[in-house]
């Protein structure tokens, strides 16, 4: 039988954590699936600049890990595994993954995205 929750994410880089915390917070029953790392392309930016609260900067890595905290403090679950299917038909939204069915009331996509990469010399050596 499928595991029931209130709100379903899926994808763990700042909006969804932040989702994530804001359902938790209200006392939602809220279930985050993230397939690669949670933080998403954030967590690998060295510094962060522009964040409120950090006048002196902040890694993408620990920003991402204190937003991770704080919202499995207020009872966020997090999985990491991959979301293989989804059916969206029905009044109950239903999310697959190798470990299990996921029914939920509403389900908040927030997958991200994927940086562009140069097609020149030495690009694929010089990433990150």
């Amino acid at each position: 039988m499928a595991e029931e929750y209130d709100l379903i994410i899926i994808g763990g880089g700042p909006a969804g954590l932040t989702a994530g915390l804001y359902a938790a917070r209200s006392m939602l029953k809220v279930r985050l699936f993230e397939k690669e790392v949670v933080g998403g392309q954030t967590s690998i930016t060295d510094i962060i600049e522009n964040y409120p609260g950090f006048p002196k900067g902040i890694s993408g890595f620990e920003l991402t890990d204190k937003m991770r905290e704080q919202a499995q403090e207020f009872g966020l679950e997090l999985d990491m595994v991959e979301v293989t299917s989804v059916d969206f038909s029905g009044p109950v939204k239903k999310v697959v993954t190798p470990s299990g069915e996921f029914n939920a009331k509403a389900v908040i996509i927030t997958t991200g995205v994927r940086p562009s990469r140069l097609d020149v010399p030495g690009a694929q050596e010089l990433t990150g």
